[in-house]
Parts: structure tokens; C-alpha cells; sequence
């Protein structure tokens, strides 16, 4: 049986007889590294951008220009997550995860955190009257929103304290905070085992086994593996 496919850890595509079935994403799953992007900026050059987190506990100033004496515009909250010009000092250029208005606005590096590679699990929400999601990492801060008891997320892998919502949620609150006491690990089932930086899951796809297919996500993206059934006076 010819079998073409095409894939990421997000979805997965058949090209056999037009059957589509989208993959689960993996139960931990390395989110991409920090590593310089090149991207169009709005004056028509190109710009190394990196990922940064805001470290300023009342927000950050955007500015129309590099210093304090320029026009304040808007402000980044704590935490916000954000992609600017790579700069280790002074004043840098928004580029990504901001108003489209702000894209080009500067603000001042010494508040900008690099973000890491970071893995990110699945969890289960396990507070029976709901998990608050907080602008920061403990009671003191803003409370944004609630997640429901027995809701499926994707957050920072931690054993204690705080962690940020990744995965599963509003845009709105990626990279807001939740308690880890009420989140209960997700873990493989179902047969599924682990390896290559990825999650075995045949047993998800009734449909692609019952064909003979197993299904492997490799986090950057999806193995169909077709096994040829032995079947008594078949060839």
C-alpha cells in the first residue's frame, strides 16, 4: 500500500484515500530554543530577534524611541513574553508578541529576561472549584482568569511553587501563572511509551492501527510506520 504523508507534532496528514487524523501533542514537549530569528522589519531591514520575558514588577515602558526622554505608548505587563532586536544592553526594538502599533517601539533592555529552552508537560487541573491563573508568580498578583476542575494543560515543568500556562488555553494566558499544588502530571497511558523525544501513540488511532499503522511523534513531527499483517492463507 503506497502511503504518503506529511506532518508536526500538531496535526498529521494522510495522503492515502484523503483520511485525515490529527496527532495529540506529546506530553512533553521542548519548546523551540531562543535561537536568532531573521525577520522583515517595518523600516524594510532585516532584524535578529530573540525571546524575552519582562522582568519590570510594574510593566515596561514602550517608548517611540530609545531613552526616557521619548513618548511613553503603552506599557508590557510582568511576565509577558515578547520577541525584540538580540541586545545585551541599553534600548531595543519590538518585533513579535506585541499590538501590531508597538511593532518598532523600544524599551529598555535591563527589564528584558532571555528566555531558555524550556520543556513543557501536560497537566490535569485538579482544584475543585477552579485554578486561578495570576498575572505573577503568587497571590499578591492580579488573578485573570480561572481554570476549571479536570481541564488538560500544557505549563513549565515544575515540582512546587508557581508555573506558567503554555499550552491548552486563551492566548490571553500563555505565559500567566497557576499554583502547582492544584496540577496533577498527565502521564503516558494507553500503551504509550516514551522515547526519542517523543510519545508512541498507536493506541490513540484506533483507525491507523486497525490498518496496521503505528503512529510515533518525534517532536519536530510525525513517523507512520506501516506493519504488514502476517494473516493465515494470505501472502
Amino acid at each position: 500500500m503506497a502511503l504518503a504523508v506529511a506532518g508536526a507534532a500538531s496535526g498529521l496528514t494522510l495522503l492515502s484515500g484523503g483520511a485525515v487524523a490529527g496527532a495529540a501533542t506529546a506530553a512533553n514537549h521542548v519548546e523551540p530554543a531562543t535561537s536568532a530569528q531573521q525577520v522583515d522589519g517595518v523600516d524594510g531591514g532585516h532584524h535578529k530577534v530573540c525571546r524575552y520575558e519582562v522582568i519590570a514588577k510594574h510593566g515596561l515602558g514602550v517608548r517611540t524611541g530609545p531613552g526616557l526622554k521619548y513618548k511613553r505608548v503603552g506599557t508590557l505587563h510582568y511576565g509577558a513574553h515578547i520577541g525584540a532586536d538580540c541586545k545585551r544592553h541599553g534600548w531595543t526594538q519590538l518585533r513579535q508578541g506585541v499590538p501590531h502599533a508597538w511593532i518598532g517601539k523600544w524599551v529598555a533592555v535591563r527589564y528584558l529576561k532571555p528566555i531558555r529552552p524550556i520543556r513543557v508537560c501536560r497537566y490535569e487541573v485538579i482544584a475543585k472549584h477552579g485554578l486561578a491563573v495570576r498575572q505573577g508568580p503568587g497571590l499578591k498578583y492580579k488573578k485573570v482568569g480561572t481554570l476549571p476542575y479536570g481541564k488538560h494543560i500544557g505549563a513549565d515543568c515544575k515540582n512546587s511553587g508557581w508555573t506558567q500556562l503554555r499550552q491548552s488555553v486563551p492566548p490571553a494566558w500563555i505565559g500567566k501563572w497557576v499554583a502547582v499544588r492544584y496540577l496533577k502530571p498527565i502521564r503516558p497511558h494507553g500503551g504509550a511509551a516514551a522515547g526519542g523525544g517523543g510519545t508512541s501513540m498507536s493506541s490513540n488511532f484506533p483507525m491507523l492501527a486497525g490498518a496496521g499503522l503505528g503512529v510515533l511523534a518525534l517532536g519536530g513531527g510525525i513517523a507512520v510506520v506501516a506493519r504488514r499483517r502476517q494473516v493465515k492463507g494470505v501472502s
